[in-house]
């Protein structure tokens, strides 16, 4: 009779704390430290270290002092925002000692990943890791110059930070390829810091 009664007080306690109604909270929901999931679409949950409300967030924030030296920037300054991405969307401009690339980075508040798709399309799109949060690259044509290559990171719903790489302004040995190197770098240490936000 024990064994019988052991197995069925398990199962009510369990039952008992756990709640079928959407929104609200069960024994297995957590908080902490863990991945943020949200929709980044409505649709499929987006595993993020952390989504970041970019409509407060100042790009600029993005890049430490150590940073700035270890990318090899010589200016880092706020930039006039693109209004194509959304009202109260911020820039942040990047120089580099070389004088061979230049960088960017804009808050994108007027959609996330799926309006990504559809104005760029995604064939064009490379999806790639930047720490830990999902992204896409793609790399573009910029008058004047040898190109450019863009990193979207899907940092919240309906949201996305862009790091943009453009090659040589009138420079003869800048490349898309070295553009989109520089990008991925200036991704991955704007990301960190995005993480902690």
């Amino acid at each position: 009779m024990r064994r019988l009664a052991v197995p069925f007080l398990l199962a009510a306690v369990l039952t008992g704390c756990s709640s079928t109604e959407q929104g609200k909270p069960s024994a297995g929901d957590q908080t902490g430290s863990a991945p943020t999931t949200g929709t980044s679409a409505g649709t499929a949950p987006v595993n993020r270290p952390k989504a970041v409300d970019l409509a407060t967030l100042d790009p600029c924030s993005l890049i430490t002092p150590e940073q700035k030296t270890a990318l090899g920037f010589n200016a880092v300054k706020a930039g006039i925002p693109r209004p194509e991405y959304g009202e109260g969307s911020k820039r942040c401009n990047q120089t580099y000692v070389d004088h061979k690339y230049t960088a960017d980075i804009h808050t994108l508040l007027n959609g996330g990943v799926d309006r990504l798709k559809k104005t760029t399309g995604e064939s064009k799109l490379t999806t790639l890791q930047v720490v830990g949060y999902p992204a896409y690259l793609t790399r573009t044509e910029s008058p004047g110059t040898a190109g450019a290559c863009e990193i979207y990171i899907d940092a919240n719903d309906g949201q996305l930070l862009l790091v943009s790489g453009i090659a040589g302004l009138g420079e003869d040995s800048a490349t898309v390829d070295g553009a989109c190197e520089r990008a991925k770098a200036l991704a991955e240490a704007a990301g960190a810091v995005l993480a902690t936000k």
